[in-house]
């Protein structure tokens, strides 16, 4: 026989078991509420659209060569130049050189004494003239390609350091923006875990009227009520409709742009 006693907590044992649930039968518990279980999945979700887009732009400026590239093709532009104006003043140089050749054999003629007739030496005179008056305009024209080479070679040396410039400067960003890469990267993971579990605490037909409502990257599905109106569109609530956002067990959509109310 059992004690009184013993009977007693056989009969609290039993009670106890019987008013357990059917562990076949999944007990859905969502975290506060089901609006702001779909908040706090929408807070997540902002937070990946916003790290998605950094992650695009950083990745988009890693590709972007061009304050480089304009700054090697300026240089080269300017190699180009230089070397133009050094044949230039090369050739300037080999037309002064024989135009005083030609004049240095005039003189050797109208002066050396091999000439006596009065009037060869009379046209010799005027064609020695003429070859000093060509020879100063020659030598003009070289001063001037002078010049024009000695600018090419300035304006090359000022797009050189710019290009080594340009180049450093993109060295240095793109190792901080591979950092910012990966630091983003690493964040995006962590998003997509904490999505997880948000996900977790949403009913199934919650999560589909939620994907339906919020369609692109930045979209709202869920609005605050603040100030008894829709943080979204402003409309202002009816006091029966914030009470139901309050305390309700359901949820309650804003009549005016549709989008689901959350009372924090």
């Amino acid at each position: 026989m059992f004690s009184r006693r013993a009977r007693l907590s056989r009969s609290l044992v039993l009670l106890g078991c019987a008013g357990l649930p059917d562990a076949r039968h999944r007990i859905y518990n969502p975290p506060v509420s089901r609006a702001s279980a779909l908040y706090r999945l929408q807070q997540t979700d902002l937070s990946i659209d916003q790290a998605q887009g950094k992650l695009a732009a950083v990745e988009a400026e890693l590709s972007e060569h061009g304050p480089v590239e304009r700054a090697r093709q300026e240089a080269a532009q300017a190699e180009v130049e230089l070397r133009h104006a050094a044949q230039g003043m090369r050739a300037a140089e080999d037309t002064v050189a024989m135009q005083r050749e030609k004049l240095a054999q005039v003189d050797g003629r109208l002066y050396g004494g091999a000439v006596h007739n009065p009037k060869e030496l009379q046209e010799l005179q005027a064609e020695a003239e003429a070859l000093r008056r060509h020879l100063a305009s020659l030598e003009d024209r070289l001063l001037e390609t002078m010049q024009i080479a000695e600018d090419a070679e300035a304006a090359a040396q000022r797009a050189q350091a710019r290009l080594e410039l340009a180049e450093a400067d993109s060295s240095g960003r793109g190792a901080s923006l591979r950092k910012q890469r990966e630091t983003l990267t690493v964040l995006l993971g962590q998003h997509a875990e904490e999505r997880e579990a948000a996900e977790g605490g949403v009913r199934p037909e919650d999560l589909q009227l939620y994907r339906s409502l919020r369609k692109g990257p930045g979209s709202l599905a869920v609005a605050e009520m603040q100030d008894d109106t829709c943080s979204a569109c402003g409309v202002s609530l009816s006091a029966s409709a914030r009470q139901e956002v309050r305390n309700g067990p359901g949820l309650i959509r804003c009549r005016q742009c549709g989008r689901i109310l959350y009372a924090s």
